[in-house]
């Protein structure tokens, strides 16, 4: 299946500046350090959707898959809170006690 390049999304334009992928696997997420509004952040996305993967056209490679999220049929980012990427963050604090 045809998916989004992550470098590419820069949606939406008069937020996002910059991406930098620092991890992609097409069948699952990507995750890049994105300049949005001015500073950096994390943004993290699926490459292809859950209903993509039934979807004849897509499954033919007819028209891309756009992922998740996405936003007035443009593929977005999902940006994580500062606080995950700070050890000291009491979100890093509750997710370093979670097991999965």
């Amino acid at each position: 299946m045809r998916y989004i390049d992550p470098s590419t999304i820069l949606s939406p334009q008069d937020a996002i500046k910059e991406v930098e992928v620092l991890y992609e696997n097409e069948e699952d997420v990507s995750i890049a350090k994105i300049k949005w509004n001015d500073q950096f952040v994390i943004g993290i996305r699926w490459n292809i959707a859950m209903r993509e993967w039934d979807d004849p056209k897509k499954i033919n490679e007819e028209v891309p898959c756009l992922g998740m999220p996405v936003s007035r049929g443009y593929p977005t980012w999902f940006l994580l809170p500062n606080e995950m990427t700070d050890p000291k963050s009491e979100i890093s604090s509750i997710l370093s006690k979670i097991t999965i």
